[in-house]
């Protein structure tokens, strides 16, 4: 008969020998499984870190490329043997740029408001060529004009302790087909944009081809076209009319929001003072404007525009009683509106005409006609926070007579002003102005043209030289360049141009590049006029 065992069977235990043996097993894989995971993740950081390096510095050459390739001239550069060194330009439409090593990152940017752009660096440096010369720097680097080739070499610190710091080295062309200075002016052929009327025009550029210009047509309505500048014949067309004002408009001044918006504040009806944003179409060139601003209900008349940011304008004007005010305009490029902060007048006597320069994003130049017709000047102050405006202690550069005054920035203290001095002669000065104080002083002036030198307009060629056109002898259209030597401030002039023998009344200039300039004027019958001119250069390859 079968009987069920009862009896519980055990397993065998382990033995304090295998349990040792495991123990000692487990010790080794614990032992060598971290260092491969650190090397692992090492292996990641270092991976990681050049990749890291070599975007960067991939980034950086094509930026350098691409920004030093667009430059009209050099306006400082480092020493060939500064490790780390910098680099600053004028780019082709006008804006003074900078590279520079600050701490151990390169910085880009307009000079007073650079940023970040890439690092950590250990070596920037900057060797600089002649065209004539490509295999030998060029020795002497106060010849800045002359600097046709940049060699830049720079050196990407690796930001992995066993990575490897990432040198490479990128070249630019620069000015192509630049020029070489001779002396005189010659002009292309005119065209007429308006036949009718084409009274105080004001220009602003949209891009190297394209410029808005504002004018009062023959019906004293506000008037603004896009004026075509072909840069192979440089003969230059028009785009279809917009009436942006139907009543009037005189004195226009325009100025650049962005790459479609233009600010424009002119004298409205009844001499009020206004503004309107006019927007241009990219593709067709046609015009739109917002909804128009009256920035002064009395008087608003010769208006004149500086950018304070994207958002803020100042506008100074020769408001009630013909008195000197000031106010910051601000626009919504959204909706197209315009508001304004609190007006401030800066002279209670009398204020014509007045020209605005900017300094810095607080300070701007101001000069006007003022009481007895006399030139004067002024640092007016904006506070950035409420955007009210105040001035500093005004300064008289003229005693005798200082109408329509222009003013161009030869650098962050000088400032240069031509204007229709005493008996109507042709005048220029060079304002000083102290940034600790904000007092104004002035140098030596200079007469320009004995016989007549009404409504000057400036645009800056370079540093030294500063093209002038203005109404001359019998009220033609003439030009001239006037050359500030920055050594003693002692101003000169080469040979004037009379650009049209007929009539050039109330011109004004922006600069196409460094050789060219757009220049429209108040032709005869009061049509509205443009015409390229043209420094005396010879071309360089």
């Amino acid at each position: 008969m079968w009987r069920q065992n009862n009896k519980i069977r055990c397993p065998a235990a382990l033995t304090l020998l295998e349990m040792i043996i495991a123990l000692s097993i487990s010790a080794v894989i614990f032992a060598i499984i971290p260092p491969i995971l650190r090397s692992i993740r090492t292996s990641w950081q270092f991976k990681q870190a050049n990749a890291e390096t070599l975007q960067t510095s991939t980034m950086l050459a094509d930026h350098l490329n691409r920004n030093l390739a667009k430059a009209v001239r050099i306006i400082a550069v480092s020493d060939p043997s500064t490790t780390n060194g910098y680099i600053q330009f004028e780019d082709n439409i006008g804006n003074d740029l900078r590279y520079e090593v600050v701490g151990n990152y390169v910085q880009f940017g307009a000079v007073g408001s650079m940023g970040d752009l890439a690092g950590p660096v250990s070596q920037f440096q900057f060797t600089c060529y002649d065209s004539d010369e490509l295999d030998t720097p060029i020795p002497d680097l106060s010849d800045l004009y002359s600097i046709r080739f940049i060699d830049v070499e720079t050196t990407l610190t690796n930001s992995s302790p066993m990575g490897q710091n990432e040198t490479f080295a990128t070249s630019a062309y620069i000015r192509t087909n630049a020029n070489i200075w001779e002396e005189g002016i010659t002009a292309k052929t005119p065209f007429e944009f308006n036949v009718t009327e084409g009274g105080d025009p004001a220009l602003v550029q949209i891009d190297s081809t394209h410029y808005l210009c504002a004018y009062r047509g023959w019906d004293g309505s506000g008037q603004a076209v896009v004026l075509n500048v072909n840069p192979a014949t440089w003969v230059i067309s028009s785009n279809t009319t917009f009436g942006y004002d139907s009543f009037l408009a005189n004195n226009p001044a325009l100025i650049q929001i962005d790459d479609d918006n233009y600010l424009c504040a002119y004298e409205g009806s009844d001499s009020d003072g206004w503004a309107v944003i006019l927007t241009v179409d990219p593709i067709t060139w046609m015009l739109t404007k917002g909804t128009p601003f009256e920035f002064d209900a009395q008087e608003g008349k010769t208006p004149a525009l500086s950018k304070i940011d994207n958002t803020h304008y100042l506008c100074a004007y020769s408001g009630n009683s013909d008195c000197s005010w000031a106010v910051v305009l601000t626009v919504d490029t959204g909706s197209r509106l315009i508001t304004k902060d609190t007006s401030f007048e800066f002279d209670t006597q009398r204020g014509a005409t007045p020209a605005l320069s900017k300094i810095d994003n607080s300070h701007y130049l101001c000069a006007y006609s003022g009481k007895t017709d006399d030139g004067w000047s002024v640092v007016l102050t904006v506070n950035t926070g409420t955007w009210s405006v105040t001035k500093e202690t005004p300064f008289e550069f003229d005693t005798q007579e200082g109408k329509t005054p222009a003013l161009s920035k030869i650098d962050n203290t000088h400032y240069l002003c031509a204007y229709s001095g005493k008996n109507s002669d042709g005048w220029v000065v060079v304002l000083t102005v102290n940034t600790s104080t904000w007092a104004v002083t002035k140098e030596t002036p200079f007469e320009f043209d004995t016989q007549k030198g009404g409504t000057p307009a400036l645009s800056k060629i370079d540093d030294d030289n500063y093209l002038c056109a203005y109404v001359g002898d019998i009220d033609d259209g003439w030009s001239v360049v006037l050359v500030v030597d920055p050594s003693d401030w002692e101003i000169n002039k080469g040979t004037p141009l009379e650009y049209d023998i007929s009539k050039g009344s109330l011109p004004a200039l922006k600069r196409i590049d460094s050789n060219y300039h757009l220049c429209a004027y108040q032709g005869e019958n009061d049509d509205g006029l443009a015409v390229v001119l043209e420094q005396g250069f010879k071309v360089r390859p």
